[in-house]
C-alpha cells in the first residue's frame, strides 16, 4: 500500500472543499474562458449540455488537458503522476482530443504486453527524476504481406512480445457507453447461423460485463477505460484501477536498498485518499464527464446513399454496424463493438481481456475523414501501419477476408465512391 499523505496547516484548500458553484464559476471563468471553447472540431462540448452542465465539462476539461505532476506539490488536486509513467496527462497521447503520434513523431503510443511479461501489460517508457523507465519504444521494419510496416518492440528487451496501441480519437464514447448490452449481444453470431464467414462475439469479461472500450474491448464502461488510462498510461492510482505497486518498482539487491526505493516511490506517488487513490471520484468522474459529452463532429455522409448500399452488399456492414439506438436518438457508430478474428496479418501475439491475439473489436468509423486529412500523417489500425483507408482494408482478413476481395473487385469508380463515402462518415 502507499502510504497516505497526511494534511497540515499548510496543504492547501482541496478543489472539492470549495462550495459547488463557487468552484465551477472560478474553474470557467480564471482557467477555461468560454469564448476559448471550440477552437478544435473535436474540443467542443455536446451542444445539448445545459450551462451547469457545461462549467461540469469545463472542469473534467481542465484536468484532462493540464500535466499532471508528482507528490509532493502545491497542486494536490492534480499531483500523483509517476514515478512510472507514459504521458503527463489525457492531452499528451491525444493531443486536442485526435489520435497519438507514432513513436517517431510523439507521445500516442504504447507498447501492450503479454499478461506474464515482465513489465505487467504496459510497458512505462518514461519515469520521475531518481526512477528508471522500464524500457525504451524500438521499431524494424517488418516485410510480411501485404504491407511492409514498423514492428514495435521494447528496445532493451527484443525478444520480448509487444503490441503497439495508438491512442484513438476521444469522440463518441459517451455515445457508446450509452448503448443498450441487449442491443450488442443481438448482433453477436459465434457459430456464423448465416454463413457469412462473420462470427463476431461479445467481449465477455472475467467478472461477466461486457467489454466494448480499448483496442480489444477489455474495459466495460468509459470510467473503467479512464481509470486505467490513468493508472497505466499515467502511474495515478484511483480507487477502482493501481497501477505499480511501490513494492515492486525496485529490483535493488539490498533490504536497504529495497527500503528506500519504496519509501521514494511512495513520495513520489503522494497517496491522497483514504483508500490509497491518488485521484479522487470527483475528479475521475469530471474527466469522465468531459470525455462523454465531446461533440461528434457532424457527418456529411448519406447513410442510404449508393456507396452506403455498396458499403452493406460487399459485407462491410456484417461488421462494421451502421447504427444504434440510444435514449438520446439514432447513432452512427459503424460498429457492432463485437471481436472478430482479423488474421494472421493483425495477429499480435497479445490476448487482452476476452480477445484472442487475432482477435479485435470493431474500431468505430465515425471521424474517419479527420484521421485520414493528412495524406503524410495518416495513422490508422491499432499500432498505426495503415498510411490510408485502401491500406487499411488491405489488412482486413480473418473474418473480414471476403469482404477485402469484395471491394478489390469494384470498379475503380465505385472504390473511389465508397472510399469518399468512408471519409465522410
Amino acid at each position: 500500500m502507499k502510504t497516505p499523505r497526511q494534511a497540515s496547516a499548510s496543504t492547501p484548500t482541496r478543489f472539492d472543499a470549495l462550495p459547488r458553484n463557487r468552484f465551477f464559476t472560478l474553474v470557467a471563468l480564471a482557467l477555461i474562458p468560454l469564448s476559448s471553447w471550440g477552437t478544435s472540431v473535436l474540443e467542443r462540448p455536446a451542444p445539448e449540455l445545459s450551462l451547469q452542465q457545461q462549467l461540469d465539462w469545463a472542469v473534467g476539461r481542465s484536468f484532462a488537458h493540464r500535466p499532471w505532476v508528482s507528490s509532493p506539490a502545491t497542486t494536490t488536486a492534480r499531483d500523483g503522476l509517476g514515478p512510472l509513467f507514459n504521458a503527463r496527462s489525457c492531452a499528451g497521447c491525444h493531443p486536442g482530443n485526435g489520435q497519438g503520434q507514432l513513436p517517431a513523431k510523439g507521445l500516442g503510443t504504447v507498447l501492450r504486453l503479454p499478461k506474464d511479461s515482465l513489465f505487467g501489460s504496459q510497458l512505462q517508457d518514461r519515469a520521475l527524476p531518481g526512477f528508471t523507465a522500464e524500457g525504451r519504444i524500438a521499431w524494424r521494419v517488418s516485410r510480411h504481406a501485404p504491407r511492409p510496416h514498423r514492428q514495435y518492440l521494447i528496445a532493451e528487451y527484443r525478444q520480448l512480445s509487444a503490441s503497439a496501441r495508438l491512442a484513438p480519437m476521444l469522440i463518441g464514447l459517451g455515445k457508446l457507453d450509452a448503448i443498450d448490452r441487449a442491443q450488442i449481444l443481438a448482433w453477436e453470431d459465434v457459430d456464423d447461423r448465416d454463413n457469412d464467414g462473420v462470427s463476431g462475439r461479445a467481449a465477455t469479461l472475467d467478472n461477466g460485463q461486457l467489454g466494448r472500450f480499448g483496442w480489444k474491448a477489455s474495459q466495460a464502461s468509459l470510467r473503467e477505460q479512464i481509470a486505467q488510462a490513468f493508472a497505466e498510461d499515467m502511474g495515478i492510482d484511483s480507487a477502482i484501477r493501481r497501477a505499480t505497486r511501490c513494492d515492486q518498482i525496485s529490483a535493488a539487491a539490498s533490504e536497504n536498498d529495497r527500503m528506500a526505493a519504496r519509501a521514494r516511490c511512495e513520495r513520489a506517488s503522494g497517496a491522497d485518499q483514504p483508500d490509497g487513490s491518488e485521484i479522487s471520484p470527483k475528479i475521475l468522474g469530471a474527466v469522465e464527464h468531459y470525455i462523454a459529452n465531446l461533440a461528434i463532429p457532424g457527418s456529411r455522409a448519406d447513410h442510404h446513399g449508393p456507396a452506403a448500399r455498396t458499403f452493406a452488399e460487399i459485407g462491410c456492414a456484417s461488421c462494421h454496424r451502421p447504427t444504434f439506438a440510444t435514449a438520446s436518438g439514432t447513432i452512427y457508430p459503424y460498429s457492432d463493438l463485437l471481436l472478430h478474428d482479423m488474421g494472421n496479418g493483425l495477429n499480435d501475439g497479445v490476448a487482452e481481456g476476452a480477445a484472442r491475439p487475432e482477435e479485435w473489436r470493431t474500431a468505430p468509423l465515425w471521424g474517419l475523414g479527420i484521421r485520414s486529412a493528412e495524406a503524410d500523417n495518416t495513422r490508422l489500425l491499432h499500432d498505426g501501419r495503415a498510411n490510408s483507408i485502401r491500406e487499411a482494408i488491405a489488412w482486413h482478413g480473418g473474418e473480414a477476408r471476403a469482404a477485402r476481395q469484395r471491394f478489390n473487385a469494384l470498379s475503380q469508380a465505385q472504390q473511389a465512391r465508397l472510399l469518399e463515402f468512408l471519409k465522410e462518415l
